[in-house]
């Protein structure tokens, strides 16, 4: 049985989640794995993200490395509500928009790896992941966690990887993959440990 175990933390504006197989709690590679291939668990995370209590969040792991995935995950919502208001912007990844539900590509600095929605329903399901987590197509969302757990896969290794959301910089839903923390914002998991 897949259950969270939550902290709220900094006056009830972060969320700190533990997710524990029974009473244990899940690794990072086992993560990874299970966004790639067990539906059940992504019915049960994307549930999470939608049942947040916030109108908009950023959504915060801590660093990872090849050797740090044996840790237990964790990740944090951020109260955001300056980006509660917000309108989608598609134009910014427009052009690497397709048929295909998700999409992932680096962006133009060089420094991290984007996993990014395709417009398939209202744009209002796409400026952040507490909306796309209540308005998104369920499919796509499953299809969006799994290019997740593959892009984590794919770019984990000796240094640290930092995967969050922010949508300050451009409002249509990005994950994030950074070789920095530049637009983490909880403390905690802006240093490598």
């Amino acid at each position: 049985m897949v259950k969270a175990e939550v902290e709220v933390l900094q006056g009830g504006r972060v969320q700190r989640m533990v997710l524990l197989a029974g009473e244990r709690p899940f690794l990072y590679t086992q993560i990874i794995q299970k966004w790639q291939n067990d539906r059940a668990f992504r019915t049960f995370f994307i549930g999470l993200l939608a049942d947040a209590p916030f109108d908009a969040y950023f959504w915060e792991t801590p660093p990872v490395t090849r050797e740090s995935l044996q840790r237990p995950f964790e990740f944090v919502l951020v109260d955001a509500p300056q980006l509660a208001q917000v309108q989608a912007e598609p134009r910014a990844f427009a052009s690497y928009f397709s048929a295909d539900p998700v999409v992932d590509f680096g962006n133009l600095g060089g420094d991290a790896h984007l996993v990014v929605p395709c417009p398939q329903t209202a744009v209002t399901a796409y400026p952040h992941l507490a909306t796309f987590s209540r308005l998104a197509p369920i499919e796509q969302q499953h299809h969006f966690w799994q290019r997740v757990g593959t892009a984590v896969s794919n770019h984990v290794g000796e240094r640290p990887l930092w995967v969050s959301t922010s949508g300050l910089g451009v409002y249509w839903l990005h994950v994030r993959l950074d070789s920095r923390p530049k637009y983490v914002t909880y403390r905690p998991y802006r240093e490598w440990r």
